[in-house]
């Protein structure tokens, strides 16, 4: 890469790694927050959710915003807006404060997500350079979590809360300094027009994604799964209805309709579906009798793992195989790294659980990279943000879809309000019993994603080739 190019890559990592100050630290803040403001233990699980949710809320809305607005402009107001929500919380002196706070920041998070990974394939469109550029971009989510877990849970052990959120003001603010500094003048755009269409999809996914994530309960709630399924229906078609309009019929499907896109976005969803850390985190706890801080400390080499999987694993995979052929293979590949969970017994040492969690975390990221990579390669060179909204949409789905499916067999197993300490026996071995499972179900995942991977793209290669044959004759 060129120096500029280098200039700006970097930008983006380092300011979407700002934002995953509140992904990665939240849940070590709620508990002293809702101390302080005597919030209920029903609003601390509320309160988990809410930047997730206003994130889905305006993932379409994201993609659109740099594609219309311009990439450096839309980067500053993201930027404030996320220091503006964590200033809300900051001083917040109730729940209204707080759901606004978190609301705003996970709100002006997903749009710098997704704007910089529609920044990184404008500025590293092809070859090596767009290689290093995602490979790079891929060790920020492991890094971060490595790192700002731990760093938040020893801050609060020594300040009052509140120095939390403004530690994200000033990230927040730092964002809109180094956009504004490094990024180019936005060139003219085309007209703003059709935002309510890209609205209605993201309460759709919202309002799906939430009826799903209720079935990983250990007391389902039937009236939120129905509600929510009607909600994500309705809007889904009124969404469907607007995009025929004039006034909204730029945003559209077209986007994504280049040869294998969508077929690459089912594996974004598939790959993303069987990324179970967390869920191997809190089965840590209740194995080993551990705090989530000690938890979260034990899983640093999984995370080494993902960096690696991220930086070296992709790069060396694309540059032999292709990314096609790296993609598809990646995820088979994570798959069958999985497939050793399925010796997890209450008495398994913990080194041998690590062991396994650090050799799929690395394949998975790895796979993952190369997907991103591959996807936004396919994107139309006007739309590059709509297509990482799609992209940020699809890992989200198969975040949740994992939570239903993956994560629900760990969290029903044990009482998870209990404690490690009121864990019995046959309890623990439930959860050894879910882990199985989960290992197996994440081999057949990645099994059935590398079957559709290859047959498309052996139909789009005999497309192409009857094509070429069609003109020599």
């Amino acid at each position: 890469m060129s120096a500029a190019q280098h200039r700006v890559v970097l930008a983006v990592c380092v300011m979407v790694g700002l934002t995953l100050l509140v992904g990665a630290g939240l849940t070590f803040l709620v508990s002293p927050m809702a101390e302080s403001l005597g919030l209920s233990d029903q609003y601390v699980e509320d309160a988990l959710v809410v930047p997730a949710v206003s994130a889905l809320l305006v993932v379409f809305l994201a993609g659109r915003v740099g594609d219309n607005l311009g990439d450096r402009r839309t980067m500053v107001w993201s930027g404030l807006l996320f220091a503006l929500g964590a200033l809300i919380l900051a001083s917040a002196q109730g729940p209204t404060g707080v759901n606004v706070g978190l609301a705003l920041c996970g709100a002006g998070a997903i749009i710098i997500q997704v704007v910089g990974v529609s920044l990184l394939q404008k500025t590293a469109s092809e070859g090596a350079a767009q290689v290093s550029a995602f490979t790079t971009y891929g060790m920020v989510f492991p890094i971060s979590f490595l790192i700002l877990p731990i760093a938040t849970a020893g801050v609060l052990d020594a300040v009052n809360w509140r120095w939390i959120p403004i530690v994200w003001a000033v990230s927040g603010f730092v964002i809109a300094i180094v956009a504004a500094m490094v990024l180019d003048a936005d060139k003219p755009r085309r007209a703003n027009h059709g935002w309510l269409a890209p609205v209605l999809a993201g309460v759709s996914l919202t309002a799906g994604s939430i009826a799903l994530a209720e079935i990983d309960n250990v007391e389902i709630e039937g009236t939120k799964i129905l509600i929510g399924a009607l909600v994500s229906l309705l809007t889904g078609v009124v969404c469907i209805f607007m995009m025929r309009r004039p006034a909204e019929a730029s945003f559209n499907f077209d986007s994504i309709r280049a040869p294998l896109l969508r077929v690459l976005l089912i594996g974004v969803v598939l790959i993303s579906l069987i990324q179970i850390l967390t869920y191997v985190c809190i089965a840590i706890q209740y194995f080993y009798d551990l705090t989530p801080l000690q938890a979260a400390i034990v899983v640093v080499p999984a995370q080494l793992g993902a960096i690696l999987g991220a930086k070296v694993l992709a790069k060396r995979a694309v540059h032999h195989w292709g990314k096609a052929r790296a993609g598809r293979g990646l995820i088979l590949v994570t798959g069958l790294t999985m497939l050793p969970l399925i010796v997890m017994q209450p008495e398994t040492p913990l080194w041998l659980l690590i062991a396994i969690s650090s050799v799929f975390s690395c394949a998975g990221m790895g796979a993952l990279t190369v997907l991103n990579m591959d996807v936004m390669g396919r994107a139309p060179s006007d739309r590059t943000g709509e297509v990482s909204a799609f992209r940020t949409a699809a890992s989200s789905i198969g975040t949740v879809l994992g939570m239903s499916l993956l994560g629900a067999a760990i969290l029903t197993s044990v009482q998870l309000e209990a404690g490690v300490t009121s864990v019995s026996d046959g309890q623990l071995a439930a959860l050894a019993n879910a882990i199985r499972i989960d290992g197996i179900l994440g081999f057949v995942v990645a099994l059935l994603g590398w079957i559709v991977l290859f047959r498309a793209e052996r139909r789009i290669g005999a497309l192409a080739s009857a094509r070429s044959n069609s003109v020599d004759g």
